[in-house]
């Protein structure tokens, strides 16, 4: 999506110089042989002039900052309003993995045949059924990608025997619903990798990828390679090379169209003769089909044939006939990551794609069916049973892309403190980003006493801005805390400096 262009105020300035002051101010309280010259003004006022500065005019604040070991509320700001949380909704997504299915949970893909193999003629099809397992892919082992995966496969079929499929690779994926987009998504987020359909059979996070390199003179078309090659995906090349340019980093204007129902992929734009190859990449239309279509073209090019090419089980008739247990044999298991390393994934880069599946995976574990609502329903179950107030929970996703989903500052505190009492709990702390370490965060509250101290989890879609996580004050008392910004019309670096320096003036200020 394009970056919205957004006009700087005179009152942007002044918020700048006020949070430039707090940063300094409370940096000054802990550096050892200063005093201040003035005494302490207490955490309330201060927070309350940062958030009621005029450049929030258009905008809403919901705050709540809570001690975690008294469970003293230090501070609070319409706490009980229902806000757009955007990726805040994550903490409560990957709260419920860890809760129903444990930081030991590891998905399983099968991979079998079914029907008779005859002298390495297989009278039946290979299937492979999902799980919801959103890390089939190269992400976590850059020895291990995406197309080592499918070799893998392809090699238990070739150790089965099997030199000829009569045939398909079938794709099951009814371990989720066929909803595989939130109805309340923006018509345009459809195409975007951030946006990618989940699918109870997935690979390559049910995205494609290409890389752009210029052609041999200015004039000529570039090049567009999809990484894993695949007919699934057609490449309608429009970017033409120029003259170069004398600049190097930043990529060139390249964008891409993708049509819904289709896996027509139309590139445009341009690159300069002396650019550096670049990637780009997007979501694709039905996942399910995609894995086995990936598969199926495995087959083709290690010399075995399938003869009726690739398809997803729902567009057989007898679905019953093909999941057959007496008439299957198990060729090989895909085993994912632990649940541990996955909810790492979803929370510092913050992964749509991964933390829809989650919720989906959450809502089957808890009432066997994969849909949002039953994962919506699992995680206020899980709330009610803490002793938390969900009515104001609305979940239509598990990532935060929807602009229907809410929840309050209250309850986001509520449910960080809670899990801090919970077995899991190091791997939930673990996996948020660190201030001016990693994650989302990894450029945020450098050179301030926050830095590598703030766990905290963003959430950004437009006009809509949060943090939320945990830190440790000067006194050593841990505390969690819930910021959100709704309907803001200043920059977004604007909300993130409020933020931060909230983070710094919660960490130093003494609270009775």
């Amino acid at each position: 999506m394009k970056p919205q262009v957004q006009t700087v105020t005179p009152a942007f300035f002044f918020l700048r110089r006020f949070v430039a002051a707090a940063v300094a101010v409370a940096t000054l309280a802990i550096i050892p042989g200063r005093t201040m010259a003035t005494e302490t003004v207490a955490l309330g006022p201060q927070l309350d002039a940062l958030f009621d500065d005029p450049i929030w005019s258009n905008a809403r604040w919901g705050v709540k900052i809570i001690d975690l070991e008294s469970s003293k509320t230090l501070y609070e700001r319409d706490p009980a309003k229902g806000f757009i949380p955007a990726s805040n909704l994550k903490l409560y997504t990957t709260a419920a993995a860890l809760e129903y299915l444990g930081a030991d949970y590891r998905f399983e893909t099968k991979l079998y045949l079914t029907g008779a193999l005859n002298k390495g003629v297989l009278k039946g099809d290979i299937l492979i059924v999902g799980s919801g397992d959103p890390s089939i892919s190269g992400r976590y082992n850059d020895d291990t990608p995406t197309t080592a995966i499918l070799n893998q496969w392809v090699d238990a079929v070739r150790t089965a025997g099997i030199r000829r499929i009569e045939g398909a690779v079938v794709g099951d994926d009814d371990t989720f619903d066929e909803s595989h987009l939130s109805g309340t998504w923006q018509l345009d987020y459809f195409q975007e990798w951030y946006a990618a359909e989940n699918s109870g059979l997935a690979i390559n996070e049910n995205c494609w990828d290409a890389t752009v390199t210029p052609g041999p003179r200015p004039g000529a078309p570039a090049r567009v390679k999809l990484e894993i090659p695949t007919q699934f995906i057609t490449v309608r090349n429009e970017v033409v090379t120029t003259a170069p340019s004398g600049k190097k980093g930043g990529d060139p204007p390249v964008e891409f169209t993708r049509d819904y129902e289709e896996n027509i992929v139309t590139v445009r734009g341009f690159i300069p003769a002396d650019a550096a190859p670049f990637h780009i990449w997007g979501g694709v239309r039905n996942g399910t089909l995609y894995t086995a279509t990936l598969l199926r073209e495995a087959l083709t090019r290690a010399g075995i044939k399938v003869a009726r090419g690739a398809r997803d089980i729902d567009d057989i008739k007898d679905k019953a006939a093909a999941r057959a247990e007496d008439k299957r044999t198990l060729l090989t298991t895909h085993v994912s990551p632990p649940m541990s390393r996955i909810v790492a994934i979803v929370n510092k880069p913050s992964q749509n794609f991964y933390a829809d599946q989650l919720l989906k995976v959450v809502g089957r574990a808890a009432y066997n069916s994969g849909d949002y609502n039953s994962g919506e329903r699992a995680v206020r179950d899980m709330l009610t049973t803490a002793g938390l107030e969900a009515a104001g929970l609305q979940m239509h996703d598990g990532s935060g892309l929807s602009r229907q989903d809410l929840v309050e500052p209250r309850l986001t505190a509520g449910l960080l403190a809670w899990a801090a009492t919970r077995p899991w709990f190091q791997f939930y702390h673990d996996s948020l980003p660190i201030a001016g370490v990693d994650g989302t965060i990894r450029s945020r509250m450098k050179g301030s006493i926050a830095e590598n101290v703030v766990h905290a989890k963003t959430g950004y879609i437009g006009r809509v801005r949060s943090l939320s996580g945990y830190t440790t004050t000067t006194a050593n008392r841990r505390i969690v805390f819930s910021m959100m910004n709704n309907n803001y019309l200043t920059p977004t670096k604007a909300v993130n400096d409020a933020q931060d320096a909230a983070c710094v003036l919660m960490m130093t200020t003494p609270v009775d």
